[in-house]
C-alpha cells in the first residue's frame, strides 16, 4: 500500500482510523472518499493512486463497525448502540475539518459509494458548501414503507436477540434478491462487478461480505428515510456539482438504472442546477472494480477538473 494510515478521534471519543494518499508535488484538489457497506477505504488505493498522477490528494475513513476502525471482529458491521447513523455523519463533518485544515486553499471534492453513497447524500443536506463538487457512486431509492419496515424488523430483532445479534434474515431481506439477475451464479457477489478477479478478492478479503448487525440496519433503515425527505435534502446547496454514476445492471439501482433516475428527479424538482448523471452500459454495483474501470476512473476526474474554481 502507498497510502498513509492515520487515526483521529470522533466527536464522543471514539477512534477512526483511515487512509491519506497525497502525491508529491504540486496539489491541485482535494477528494474525501466515503465507502460502502461490508467493505473498507483500502479498497479504493488503485483509484486514489490514479488521482494521485493528476495532482489530486484523497483521503478516506473506515467507516464505524468497518475496516480497521473496527477494533475487533465482533465490531464488524456495528455503528453504536444508539444514533449509529448520526455519529458517522459526525466522523465524516470530523474528518472533512481535519482535511480542510490540511488543505486551507485547495478545492475540495466527496465522493461516496453504495451506503457511502447514502451517507454523502445526507451528509450534503447540512454540509454541502464545504465542497467544490460529490459524485454519488451506486447510489439507489428506498420507498418510505420499505424503509420503514426494515427499521420495524431491525428495531424488533435488534430487541430480541440483541444489538449486536448478525443478522442473516435482513441481510437476506436487503441483498438476497441482488444475485439472481446473474444467473447461473459463480458466487454470492457476482453483482459486484464482470470481474471475477475483483470479485474474487473481495471474497478473499476478510474485511469485505461480513453480515451486519441487527442495529446496523436499524440505523440504515433511518438513514434511507433521511435522503428521500425532501425538507432534508433542500439543504443541499442548488448550485453544487452533483455527479451520479452507476451501472445499469447494479441492482442497488433498481431496474435498468430506475432507483438512480428517481434520485435525479428529485434532486432537480428541488431546484438543483448541476446535477448530471452517466450509466455505465452493461456495469454492476462497484464501477471502480468493473472491467472498464479505467474509463470509469477518467470519467471521475474529468468531473473534478471540469468544476475546478478558475
Amino acid at each position: 500500500m502507498k497510502g498513509r494510515e492515520f487515526q483521529f478521534n470522533g466527536e464522543d471519543g471514539s477512534i477512526i482510523s483511515g487512509i491519506r494518499w497525497i502525491p508529491e508535488g504540486p496539489l491541485r484538489a482535494v477528494l474525501i472518499i466515503n465507502h460502502g457497506m461490508a467493505e473498507h477505504i483500502a479498497r479504493y488505493e488503485s483509484f486514489a493512486l490514479f488521482l494521485n498522477e493528476s495532482g489530486i490528494a484523497v483521503w478516506g475513513e473506515d467507516h464505524r463497525g468497518h475496516g480497521k476502525t473496527a477494533a475487533t471482529t465482533d465490531e464488524l458491521g456495528y455503528f453504536h448502540k444508539s444514533q449509529g447513523w448520526e455519529k458517522v455523519l459526525s466522523d465524516i463533518s470530523v474528518l472533512t475539518d481535519l482535511v480542510k485544515k490540511e488543505h486551507p486553499e485547495l478545492p475540495l471534492f466527496i465522493l461516496g459509494h453504495s451506503m457511502g453513497s447514502f451517507l454523502t447524500r445526507d451528509f450534503l443536506c447540512e454540509k454541502g458548501s464545504d465542497f467544490s463538487g460529490a459524485i454519488i457512486s451506486g447510489t439507489g431509492y428506498t420507498p418510505a414503507v420499505l424503509c420503514r419496515t426494515m427499521n420495524f424488523l431491525a428495531s424488533g430483532e435488534a430487541k430480541l436477540k440483541g444489538d449486536r445479534h448478525r443478522s442473516a434474515f435482513l441481510d437476506n431481506l436487503s441483498f438476497g434478491q441482488f444475485n439472481r439477475s446473474f444467473l447461473p451464479n459463480r458466487t454470492p457477489f457476482d453483482w459486484l462487478s464482470r470481474d471475477e478477479n475483483q470479485v474474487d478478492k473481495y471474497i478473499q478479503d476478510d474485511l469485505c461480505g461480513f453480515i451486519c448487525t441487527s442495529a446496523f440496519f436499524r440505523d440504515l433503515s433511518r438513514g434511507l428515510m433521511r435522503i428521500i425527505d425532501r425538507k432534508r435534502i433542500a439543504g443541499t446547496p442548488r448550485e453544487l456539482p452533483v455527479f451520479f454514476y452507476s451501472g445499469t445492471e447494479d441492482p442497488v439501482g433498481g431496474r435498468k438504472a430506475g432507483g438512480v433516475d428517481k434520485v435525479v428527479s428529485l434532486y432537480r424538482s428541488l431546484g438543483m442546477e448541476s446535477i448530471s448523471c452517466r450509466l455505465n452500459d452493461g456495469g454492476r454495483h462497484e464501477s471502480l472494480n468493473e472491467t472498464n474501470r479505467n474509463e470509469v476512473f477518467r470519467d471521475f476526474l474529468g468531473f473534478i477538473e471540469e468544476n475546478l474554481p478558475s
